[in-house]
């Protein structure tokens, strides 16, 4: 069994997302084993979850906010929303990749 260190597994990714490949096809062939491939995306999305940043700043009419940044989205939300309103909007930004 071929051992990667975390620079080919890196590189290996990136290539898969800018190709067209399915994950099985492109571990074909790169010449992985496709769990191991499976594996490596599994990683890597899981390091991507469970960060939101939250800020909390005020709008021009001076009502509360929190700003709620993922990647390249930012959600304002007032604090008038409530509970709901913000589990809605958590949930909302735990469906964004």
């Amino acid at each position: 069994m071929k051992s990667y260190t975390k620079e080919e597994r890196q590189e290996h990714l990136e290539n898969w997302k800018k190709g067209k490949l399915s994950k099985t096809a492109y571990a074909k062939s790169a010449g992985i084993v496709a769990t191991t491939f499976y594996k490596w995306v599994q990683d890597e999305e899981k390091g991507k979850q469970g960060f939101v940043e939250i800020r909390k700043g005020k709008l021009l009419n001076n009502i509360q906010e929190i700003a709620i940044e993922k990647g390249d989205v930012i959600v304002r939300v007032p604090l008038t929303a409530g509970i709901e309103g913000m589990q809605i909007v958590m949930r909302s930004l735990g469906a964004l990749k």
